[in-house]
C-alpha cells in the first residue's frame, strides 16, 4: 500500500520495438549473400521465434536486461558491425552483420523470462552459443545449396563471441570477423 508499481517497472526501450525490428529486417535486406540473407530472413519470419525474441532480455542480470533488452543489444550490435565494415573493409560486411544478429538469438530458449528472468534448462545444460550453433546447422540445411564454409565461419562467429574459453566460448575468434563481432558485443553489453 502506498507504493506506485511505476517505480519498479524497466526502464523505457531505447528504440520503440517496431522501430527495431524495422531496422533489423532493413540490415538484413541489405546483405548481398543470398544465402546469408535466407537464413536470418528465415528466423525474421518464424511468428514464434519473433514473438520471444520481442520480449525477451539479452541477459540475466549484466546488459540489457528487461523485457525487449535482446532486441535493443542485437540491433545495437547490427549496426555497430555496420559500420566497423566501413572502417575495415578487408572484413566480410555480411558475415558481420549475421554474425551480430545471430550470436545471441537463442537468447530466447536460453531464458525464461515469464516471472523474472531465469535459465531454463536447456539454457543451463547446453547454453545459447551451442543452441545458436544448432539453429544455423538446421536453418541452412533448409536452404539449398547453403555452402558449408559459410555455415562453419558463421558457426565460429557465434561459439567464438564470448572471446575465450574463460568466458564461455569453446574456441577463441581466429577470423577478422569474428575478432570484431566479439569486441562489438563486448562494448554494447559493458
Amino acid at each position: 500500500a502506498g507504493l506506485d508499481p511505476a517505480e519498479f517497472a524497466a526502464p523505457a526501450r531505447a528504440v520503440p520495438e517496431d522501430r527495431g525490428l524495422q531496422q533489423i529486417a532493413d540490415m538484413v535486406e541489405r546483405l548481398q549473400d543470398p544465402y546469408i540473407k535466407a537464413l536470418l530472413k528465415g528466423i525474421l519470419e518464424d511468428e514464434a521465434w519473433m514473438a520471444d525474441f520481442r520480449r525477451a532480455p539479452a541477459a540475466k542480470s549484466v546488459h540489457h536486461a528487461r523485457a525487449g533488452g535482446l532486441l535493443e543489444h542485437t540491433l545495437s550490435v547490427m549496426k555497430l558491425a555496420h559500420r566497423l565494415a566501413d572502417h575495415y573493409p578487408m572484413a566480410d560486411r555480411d558475415l558481420m552483420v549475421a554474425g551480430a544478429f545471430l550470436h545471441d538469438v537463442c537468447k530466447v530458449r536460453e531464458l525464461s523470462f515469464e516471472r523474472g528472468v531465469e535459465y531454463t534448462d536447456q539454457g543451463r545444460l547446453v547454453g545459447h552459443l551451442v543452441m545458436a550453433a544448432q539453429i544455423i546447422h538446421e536453418r541452412s540445411l533448409r536452404i539449398e545449396g547453403f555452402p558449408p564454409a559459410l555455415e562453419h565461419h558463421l558457426t565460429h562467429i557465434v561459439l567464438s563471441h564470448h572471446g575465450s574459453m574463460e568466458f564461455g566460448s569453446p574456441r577463441v575468434p581466429q577470423t577478422i570477423e569474428a575478432m570484431l563481432v566479439h569486441y562489438i558485443d563486448e562494448i554494447d553489453s559493458r
